[in-house]
């Protein structure tokens, strides 16, 4: 059910954007003694970074559109690009779930999650899927989308190779490896693993992006009789 109430939206979206904000800046060092800029390297940091701009942008602008247009409607931003981001925050998610936990307990099986890795790693993916499915409308994605959702990931990792050829990531810290993530170290995998890595990633990533291209395009009716007037 879409929820075409700009006043709940904006509540939501003030939230998500406080717990975006607060979890960056722990992410990074802010609140104490040593500073952690070298997270910013990490996906999950950048992913996390972009959805609480967004969860900024739409704020105001739910806040705007409240005043100008009143309580009911839907406000967003473009589709494209929230969709770009929303299906980054989803393959965080993914890798980190399915890739990275099942490796980090393989290397230390003592090891627990922390309250800062539930946040990046599941909450922040779910407040951003749920605002998508509860106070988007529907229906705007293309066919094509998908495909250009892969320009970002794909981005991030030339990077990755590019930062490793100037050690920049070891640089900043010892105890990250020289591409970051082990899943795309090929000194440690070989080059043929670390090639079909990225190969599963790529089709995984195709096919969370055309299921959310499907979600988009059921026509959800309104249950306007749930909705009370503010």
């Amino acid at each position: 059910m879409n929820i075409n109430n700009r006043k709940i939206a904006a509540i939501y979206r003030i939230v998500a954007a406080f717990i975006g904000v607060i979890t960056i800046f722990v992410q990074l060092g802010v609140f104490s003694v040593d500073k952690k800029i070298e997270n910013m390297l990490y996906f999950t940091t950048i992913s996390n970074f972009l959805c609480t701009i967004m969860f900024i942008v739409l704020s105001i602008k739910t806040l705007i559109d409240i005043k100008k247009y009143g309580t009911f409607g839907y406000t967003s931003i473009s589709s494209h690009l929230k969709g770009e981001i929303t299906i980054s925050i989803i393959l965080t998610m993914s890798v980190y779930h399915f890739i990275l936990i099942p490796f980090g307990l393989k290397e230390d099986p003592t090891r627990r999650l922390e309250l800062i890795d539930i946040i990046l790693h599941y909450i922040v993916p779910c407040i951003t899927i749920f605002d998508w499915l509860l106070f988007d409308r529907k229906r705007r994605f293309k066919i094509y989308d998908p495909l250009l959702w892969t320009i970002l990931p794909s981005l991030y990792i030339i990077f990755v190779y590019i930062q490793g050829n100037f050690n920049l990531s070891q640089n900043l810290n010892i105890g990250m490896g020289k591409y970051i993530y082990s899943f795309l170290d090929y000194n440690l995998l070989g080059k043929q693993a670390v090639g079909e890595n990225i190969v599963i990633i790529s089709i995984i990533f195709l096919i969370i992006g055309y299921v959310m291209c499907g979600i988009d395009s059921i026509r959800i009716q309104n249950d306007e009789k749930n909705l009370k007037k503010i």
